[in-house]
């Protein structure tokens, strides 16, 4: 151990800066820790130890903090995002510290914050025109708000606040200014203005206009109303409202509690109600995914840790064009304290296959096939194991057998090195460091992603793990997955990692393995192992692909898991090539299918 303490030491403050770099760090520290014990006088282990450990705890300290400093902006970034005002912090040179969506949703006033230009603003009383830095300068000399505007609109919708202003506001003092843009038409508020007076279609288009444009020949023309029709409308407005004028009309507007609110669009996910809850006969929720046609050939769907694989929920209109051409009806039951089914004590992974006989009985669902990828294949063969006179056919993709043990573990990747290794030696540290690792990957999922890639031999594997639309799910899955606690997540892989409490050899229903050569996550060997104990079981072997072959090749292998004759690799999914994300928005709990 002397001799390799200095190495050990520079990769613990390597790790607490790249926090990608801590399973390695972990089980080298393991291994070095079990040398010390082998190797060194029983007069030097503890002193060597203590010294090393010291080390440890500093860096996994400071690794804490960065991520909870990582986790405190983007909370505070996504508040910011839901208001309808745009929002953005100046320095004393004219230049952006922040700003939220709202202030880069329209184009002209995005266009204050190119660096390549010198963009100028307007004050409408005094038609002075000057840039950023100018009028940073100049209301902090009055120590005055200015309403201003873009030269080529006449509406004076910004406003700029002082620094002694803004930090009374709350405001960091390290803004020099605060630059606010009001956009009232567009968000919750006006909807719920307009409900709460009883205005008809036509006369909410024309208030949102008049927020729009403030002048109402400009906004009768942008709806398409001739002048005479919304002087008309305008006076209905105000009798409804109580209103006087245009200003006590919008001011009016504005004392709404959701006039701060962004609009929120109906996501695709709401629309087709793929979010669904159950209340269980113990008195606990399950949450559940579904879509597809309801007469369809019912497939179970075990998700991995992030649950990317069939996107129903970031993207059902792409998914649902597949599960129709097959008649496919794909039913995901979320796992214990995952996303917003409660948390249970689990002892086995076959405790799930009660809660999912009773979503199956709710939904009326009678007999199903199983289809599973990468660690999700655990809680799926423990759930065929109970129930296999229910089930048709089990399909896995990518999925690990925790009774193989690889030689070169260490050449694979860190999932497997934490579940496989760390989970099944040191399973309370499992249970200290996953937590942390899931909200490091959140925070930082591309240099995770990286570490991957270059590792694996699959060009598909990095083909796929480079899209940026699987990067950015990546973090908003395991952000839901995790939002009421990690305890499911952590208990459930410490279950894997221990080894599965029942006999494969006892499954009498067919199971299909499609496995990647290339797999450094789940080795091919470990499911060749779990085949040649199943009674029923089939391996197919997919030269050049890796781990993440699910990513694109779902459609094939969830035909197959239906039972459709389709061929290995005949179908596949584009992933979308913008990461825009879904709209997450209200989600809907019914107690019905």
């Amino acid at each position: 151990m002397p001799d390799h303490s200095e190495q050990l030491i520079h990769l613990v403050y390597e790790a607490s800066l790249d926090n990608s770099l801590w399973p390695e760090l972990v089980l080298t520290l393991a291994e070095h820790l079990e040398k010390a014990r082998e190797t060194l006088p029983a007069s030097q282990q503890q002193s060597s130890i203590t010294n090393m450990a010291k080390h440890f705890l500093r860096a996994f300290s400071i690794s804490e903090r960065i991520v909870d400093l990582q986790e405190r902006e983007g909370q505070h970034t996504a508040v910011l995002n839901t208001f309808s005002f745009g929002l953005a912090l100046i320095n004393e040179q004219g230049e952006t510290i922040m700003k939220n969506s709202a202030m880069m949703a329209q184009p002209k006033i995005a266009r204050l914050f190119d660096k390549t230009t010198t963009p100028l603003l307007r004050c409408p009383l005094t038609e002075i025109e000057q840039s950023l830095k100018q009028w940073v300068s100049q209301i902090n000399r009055t120590d005055e708000p200015s309403a201003l505007a873009l030269p080529t609109n006449g509406a004076a919708n910004l406003l700029m606040l002082p620094r002694r202003e803004a930090v009374r506001m709350g405001f960091p003092p390290k803004a020099a200014a605060v630059l606010l843009v009001t956009d009232a038409g567009e968000n919750d508020g006006i909807r719920a203005f307009a409900a709460k007076y009883g205005l008809t279609r036509r006369e909410t288009d024309l208030l949102a206009a008049i927020t729009q444009t403030g002048d109402l020949k400009q906004a009768a023309a942008e709806i398409e109303l001739s002048y005479e029709s919304a002087r008309t409308y305008l006076k209905r407005i105000y009798n409804k409202t109580g209103s006087r004028s245009q200003v006590d009309l919008i001011q009016n507007l504005h004392k709404g509690p959701l006039n701060v609110l962004r609009k929120r669009r109906t996501s695709e996910e709401e629309q087709h109600r793929v979010r669904r809850l159950m209340l269980l006969k113990d008195g606990r929720i399950l949450e559940y995914f579904t879509l597809g046609p309801k007469t369809g050939r019912p497939v179970v769907h075990f998700d991995a840790l992030a649950g990317i694989t069939v996107d129903i929920v970031g993207n059902p209109a792409g998914v649902l064009t597949h599960l129709e051409k097959h008649d496919i009806r794909l039913i995901t039951p979320c796992r214990p304290g995952g996303f917003r089914s409660s948390p249970r004590a689990m002892t086995s992974l076959r405790d799930f296959s009660g809660d999912v006989v009773e979503l199956l009985d709710h939904l009326k669902v009678d007999r199903f096939s199983i289809f599973a990828v990468s660690f999700g294949a655990g809680s799926a063969v423990a759930v065929a194991h109970e129930l296999q006179d229910r089930i048709d056919r089990v399909v896995l993709s990518s999925a690990p057998y925790p009774a193989y043990s690889p030689p070169n573990w260490r050449d694979l990747d860190l999932f497997y090195q934490m579940s496989g290794v760390l989970g099944r030696k040191w399973p309370a540290m499992l249970r200290q460091m996953l937590p942390f690792l899931i909200r490091s990957i959140m925070q930082n999922v591309d240099s995770y992603f990286d570490r991957y890639i270059s590792k694996t031999k699959s060009t598909y594997d990095v083909a796929a793990l480079s899209n940026p639309f699987i990067r950015s799910r990546m973090a908003e899955m395991l952000a839901e997955r995790t939002a009421a606690g990690m305890s499911g997540m952590v208990e459930e892989n410490v279950l894997n990692a221990q080894g599965w409490d029942f006999d494969v050899a006892d499954i009498t229903v067919p199971v299909d393995i499609y496995h990647g050569v290339l797999d450094n996550v789940a080795p091919l060997a470990g499911a060749a192992l779990m085949v040649e104990r199943l009674p029923y079981g089939s391996l197919t072997e997919l030269p050049e692909h890796g781990h993440y072959h699910h990513l694109t090749g779902w459609p094939w292998l969830l035909a197959r898991t239906a039972g459709c004759d389709v061929n290995v690799g005949a179908e596949t999914y584009v992933i979308p090539e913008v990461a825009d994300g879904p709209q997450l928005g209200i989600l809907e709990s019914t107690a019905t299918s």
